[in-house]
């Protein structure tokens, strides 16, 4: 394991782990933080460093490469509850204002902070007074709109908080929404309805309330339009109502609606002229939603996919009687098509040397991707070559060919299925990690950042990928030149040595794979 705790919390806060190797997922579902998950914040202490996981955390919020945001939250509430450094734990109250400012980091902290104080559950004025703050500092119409998005998450409701945390406040309309999350619309109306400071957060929590407990579609609908309500705010009544749906789809991120395309499907809302199909072609085709959403082309990747494998059953009961599926209809994959070449314009060039090794034996196109089956193995591979080549400005892709790696043609105007056939057209035997850096070595080309893509063939190989990325380091005086490995379709394999900051291991794929491997070549951890 590597003594450094600076890189150990780095590679915590990016994806929720301190040794070298990466694994998509759900972090909480998967139980990452568990008690000694972390070791890096008391190291730092004991190193008299307290001050740098702060800002560390502060760091990787502020650059945005954290694929996993839950880890920073759960970083910074054990810099609350240590109890080694008093100045660690104010500092950290002082980041919390910026990590935990949406309401899912919130609730997260919360939940983190409290199982990190077992036995007790006291909270300390110190994490009382930031969760005050968190509520009577934002406007009232903000906290009115959290308050109704998210009433509840990990098993906290925003009641359960504010009987803890006492928040006071001589905002009029503050106070209204305090009153609504404790006693509920009625009682709010009773004190504050006569006051017309609280007249717009009264407003619109009545129609938030009138939304949730009505029946009438047409009119929920333009309720959801005249408030702009999301969809977490969106009763069981009308998850299947067409004319809500309609409603919510032009002010829905472009990431939300990838998440719930499958889902549109099987409602049988994707069908042809259907009004909302109409509305979800028109919002693929935003170009400025795309900008603003961030959209990787891997998300798209993925979202376009699973819809293509919608109207597929992965198994068949011969003694049931099944209705047919819906098919996935053409003109919302061609709108996922032009949306995936779209995002590639996105992406923020690093002004790095690459040079992606990728295998293209016939596992890599039968096979599925660990925790994202419906994408082949040889998509991602070819959707990891083609980000890079189509925004970097020195790119070498080779495939490991027979014995001696093949130059594989990908250019910037490619789409992503033409790099797939050129991939598909070079044979490859086997895999060897130590080849790239023996035919970098050979040729004298310098390279930043080495990119092996395999499926599950992660064995060391002829050449040990730690001694020729050594050796290659030495040869062309490139110190820094960093090595990863993406296996996609096992869930744990270890080539990077724990020893070694430039190295690093990728089991499986997911929409984060790109982002991991962008921060890990920028030098974030």
């Amino acid at each position: 394991m590597a003594t450094n705790p600076d890189l150990l919390l780095k590679r915590f806060l990016h994806y929720g782990r301190e040794t070298s190797l990466y694994q998509p997922g759900n972090r909480i579902l998967n139980k990452y933080f568990e008690p000694n998950c972390i070791t890096s914040v008391e190291a730092l202490i004991a190193d008299g460093r307290p001050a740098d996981a702060v800002v560390h955390i502060v760091k990787a919020y502020s650059d945005g490469y954290s694929a996993h945001s839950e880890a920073l939250v759960y970083a910074l509430a054990c810099c609350v509850r240590q109890k080694s450094n008093d100045a660690l734990r104010q500092n950290a109250y002082k980041a919390f204002k910026k990590v935990c400012k949406s309401v899912q980091n919130f609730f997260l902290f919360v939940k983190f902070s409290t199982e990190l104080s077992s036995p007790t559950r006291g909270w300390g004025h110190g994490c009382r007074k930031v969760v005050i703050d968190w509520y009577v500092k934002q406007n009232p119409l903000e906290l009115a709109e959290n308050v109704t998005r998210y009433r509840g998450i990990y098993f906290w409701t925003h009641r359960d908080i504010i009987k803890l945390a006492h928040p006071k406040t001589e905002d009029v309309a503050m106070k209204a929404v305090l009153k609504y999350v404790m006693k509920g619309i009625k009682e709010a109306r009773e004190e504050f309805g006569g006051n017309p400071l609280a007249q717009p957060v009264l407003t619109y929590l009545q129609a938030v309330e009138d939304f949730k407990h009505s029946k009438e579609e047409e009119w929920a609908a333009r309720v959801v339009e005249q408030h702009k309500l999301c969809l977490e705010h969106v009763p069981p009544q009308f998850i299947k109502s067409k004319e809500v749906w309609a409603a919510l789809i032009p002010n829905m991120p472009l990431p939300t609606l990838l998440r719930n395309l499958k889902r549109l499907g099987r409602l049988r809302f994707l069908r042809t002229n259907h009004p909302v199909m109409i509305r979800v072609v028109e919002a693929l085709g935003n170009q400025a939603a795309i900008t603003e959403g961030s959209v990787h082309p891997a998300q798209v990747l993925i979202a376009l996919r699973s819809y293509e494998q919608s109207g597929r059953l992965k198994y068949v009961d011969p003694n049931r009687e099944l209705k047919p599926l819906v098919q996935p209809n053409p003109k919302i994959i061609e709108a996922l098509n032009t949306l995936l070449e779209s995002s590639f314009k996105s992406l923020v060039p690093t002004g790095l040397r690459y040079l992606v090794m990728v295998d293209t034996r016939s596992p890599l196109v039968t096979g599925h991707c660990w925790q994202c089956t419906s994408v082949p193995p040889l998509h991602a591979a070819a959707l990891i070559a083609l980000s890079l080549v189509k925004t970097e400005r020195n790119v070498t892709v080779l495939a490991f060919g027979v014995g001696v790696p093949t130059a594989v043609p990908l250019s910037k105007t490619m789409t992503l299925v033409q790099a797939q056939e050129k991939l598909r057209e070079v044979p490859t035997t086997s895999v060897d990690f130590g080849l790239p850096f023996s035919w970098a070595t050979e040729n004298k080309k310098e390279i930043d950042v080495f990119i092996c893509i395999t499926d599950s063939q992660v064995r060391a190989g002829r050449l040990k990928a730690a001694e020729e990325l050594k050796k290659y380091r030495e040869s062309l005086n490139m110190p820094n030149t960093k090595f990863v490995v993406c296996g996609l379709t096992c869930p744990k394999f270890s080539i990077a040595s724990e020893d070694d900051p430039g190295m690093l291991d990728i089991a499986g794929f997911d929409e984060q794979v790109p982002r991991v491997i962008e921060a890990f070549s920028r030098g974030a951890f």
